[in-house]
């Protein structure tokens, strides 16, 4: 997909915003009863599921009147052979890139058959915030000029995602600044820029459950 025409073709929808404004909301009412109501019980994983089944949820509502809008958010675009092999190539840089630091921060590197459940499991985490990065924060932007161009709306949307994870625990050592936000950046910005490029989500979603465990046992319990 031309990502010129990819920037100027849409407009703002404000169904989409005030969707994103109501789930934040939500996200945060879960997490809220997650950490101050402990006897109720309610586990990230549940709350992952509930806010997965809220975006499902949304999309199916509006797809039955308006099944373009699929298209849009990057749900049913066709995956060409560039957007998989880009896809895998992400992928595997990335993991590389978490691998490094992994091993120069803790001496060694291992990998344990939990992890591949982790990953399943993250993907109720991942997709909500992938539609909300992309399907709706990017197409957004990107019907705005200021925003015309290849990389300075990745940029954006990288250092967003990157400040939306200053309430992660994990620190730097010595410092006050999250380790998920100096990873985050580039990964928002790589994955807005595939986004444009390539108008899905699906593989975004997929890249992000698989690097999220390992960032956390590779690096964050090293720290």
């Amino acid at each position: 997909m031309n990502t010129n025409h990819a920037q100027t073709a849409m407009k703002i929808d404000w169904r989409d915003i005030r969707f994103a404004l109501v789930l934040g909301i939500v996200t945060i009412f879960l997490k809220m009863v997650t950490f101050y109501i402990p006897s109720w019980h309610f586990s990230r994983t549940t709350g992952d599921i509930a806010l997965t089944t809220f975006t499902v949820g949304y999309i199916l509502a509006r797809a039955r009147r308006m099944p373009h809008q699929l298209d849009q958010w990057g749900l049913t675009t066709v995956l060409t052979p560039a957007a998989l092999l880009t896809g895998l190539s992400l992928l595997v840089f990335s993991v590389l890139v978490l691998a490094g630091l992994g091993f120069l921060i803790a001496g060694g590197l291992i990998f344990e058959p939990v992890y591949m459940a982790e990953m399943i499991e993250y993907i109720p985490a991942a997709f909500p915030q992938q539609f909300v990065l992309c399907s709706v924060g990017l197409v957004s932007l990107a019907s705005l000029s200021a925003f015309r161009g290849t990389w300075r709306l990745p940029l954006l949307v990288g250092a967003l995602f990157s400040l939306a994870h200053f309430w992660t625990p994990v620190r730097i050592p010595g410092t006050i600044v999250p380790v998920q936000m100096l990873i985050t950046l580039p990964a928002g910005a790589g994955a807005a820029w595939y986004f444009l490029r390539f108008r899905n989500i699906l593989p975004l979603t997929v890249i992000h459950a698989v690097l999220y465990p390992l960032m956390h046992h590779w690096i964050e319990r090293q720290l």
